[in-house]
């Protein structure tokens, strides 16, 4: 029927002017047709609004002169009317009643940004459901936790489109991926790779020009060269296993290895592994072949080395400091216990220094402090709180150092040289200031809760 037509029946209808027989036919259409019943709607609106403005001034008229009565919409009117109600109604109806399971969820949720704002100057805020599209952010740091486990830290500028639960596209920028067993075969595309996880971390990077270089932090993925198009056929997979980095670019037809380099991904690289922020002379160190505390000494920097990761121990640990406040040593029997069961992620913080300079032998001096994305539980300096702890949460096959616990200021010695550690009233900041000669080295074991 054309429109015309419609709208014939439609104006026929309203007037009270129509037959049986077209009442039928204007049903059986609004019965039909959605968009038929739309304008149904709107022209019933408009019709009623009509006769309400001339009702009032016939009202005001009948003051003067009596008025004939006005017309009385047909029967027919409100028995169409009647039936698009009754569509509507059933239609929100069926939506109310529908069980809150078959309602999609979000892929994934934020939850951590570090002065994560869009290109439009709109921050990200924690919470924020992500479903599939584009997400485009200008600067910072944002996290994305998927529903099975995968976790992604995205830094701006970048764009990344997420398709489903196990892929995204990453466009441009910089990504850093921590892949549980739950999520493994999550695929990180791109214009000249595809990287498949197989149980690992793992960093992504795109540059202006198409190249992709992929760095594996743990584990191992298989990395594929693809064509222009991300959906068409790749290359037989290359195997990248940790403290490995490959790149694939536009016009090469393999992909190639090149040497191992974790720091395009140290800003990243943090926020994947629970700390939000570093400030001072405090250094993040990303994992790699040669990822233990012996091989990194530094004169400037607190180094930081995260270790094992949501890891339930057995069997209580004995801690030096538990509450907010300043470090006071204590007797080894007057140590806090974290009781067996509380499941926690640990880092070790570490100045190593070495004789350098003119004055090979002088004292350094080095601060910062840091910020983790969940409580600190419990906080290990003692050396030999070390040294049992590190049999939980030490790297395999470590030698580690035997005495380097912090010395703090005794109470009432007004000497200099001293070292300090507080934990902050937030439960997450440590604030740290080390005092300590070459060839010597301070260490504390940060235990932090986990999910």
């Amino acid at each position: 029927m054309s429109t015309d037509d419609l709208q014939h029946l439609i104006d026929q209808s309203l007037n009270g002017l129509a037959t049986d027989e077209q009442t039928a036919a204007l049903e059986q259409i609004l019965l039909a047709d959605e968009q038929a019943r739309d304008h149904y709607i709107n022209c019933a609106n408009l019709h009623s609004s009509m006769i309400r403005r001339f009702a009032v001034a016939e009202q005001a008229h009948s003051y003067l002169d009596e008025s004939p009565p006005r017309r009385r919409l047909a029967p027919q009117v409100f028995a169409l009317a009647a039936t698009i109600v009754l569509l509507i109604g059933v239609a929100v109806g069926i939506r109310q009643l529908m069980p809150s399971s078959t309602q999609a969820s979000p892929l994934a949720t934020i939850s951590q940004t570090v002065g994560a704002y869009r290109p439009s100057d709109e921050p990200f805020t924690i919470g924020e459901s992500i479903d599939a599209g584009l997400v485009s952010i200008d600067r910072g740091l944002v996290q994305l936790d998927f529903a099975n486990g995968a976790s992604l830290t995205l830094e701006g500028p970048a764009k990344l489109e997420v398709k489903d639960p196990y892929q995204v596209i990453l466009h441009s920028g910089i990504v850093t991926a921590t892949i549980p067993e739950s999520a493994i075969g999550f695929t990180v595309d791109t214009s000249t790779a595809r990287v498949v996880d197989l149980g690992t971390a793992f960093g992504v990077s795109v540059a202006a020009d198409g190249a992709t270089d992929v760095c594996v932090f743990d584990g191992e993925v298989e990395v594929l060269l693809s064509t222009s198009e991300v959906t068409a056929s790749t290359t037989t997979a290359h195997l990248v296993k940790e403290g490995q980095s490959v790149r694939a670019t536009i016009d090469s037809p393999e992909i190639a290895e090149v040497s191992y380099n974790p720091r395009p991904f140290e800003n990243a690289w943090p926020l994947s592994s629970g700390v939000l922020q570093t400030t001072g002379n405090l250094r993040f160190v990303s994992p790699g072949p040669d990822f233990h505390p012996g091989n990194f000494q530094d004169n400037d920097n607190i180094v930081v080395f995260p270790e094992r990761s949501n890891f339930t121990p057995d069997e209580p640990i004995l801690v030096d400091l538990v509450d907010p406040g300043q470090y006071q040593r204590t007797h080894y029997k007057e140590k806090r216990k974290l009781a067996p069961g509380l499941k926690v992620t640990s880092y070790l913080l570490q100045l190593d220094s070495y004789p350098a300079g003119k004055n090979p032998n002088i004292q350094r001096r080095v601060q910062g402090q840091i910020t983790f994305a969940r409580p600190i539980v419990g906080v290990i300096t003692m050396t030999r709180l070390l040294q049992e702890s590190e049999d939980i949460f030490g790297f395999p096959d470590v030698q580690y150092h035997t005495a380097r616990e912090i010395e703090p200021r005794p109470a009432g010695d007004k000497r200099p040289g001293f070292d300090s550690l507080v934990l902050a009233a937030d439960r997450r900041t440590l604030v740290v200031d080390l005092m300590e000669s070459p060839l010597h080295l301070d260490q504390i074991r940060v235990l932090v809760e986990s999910e």
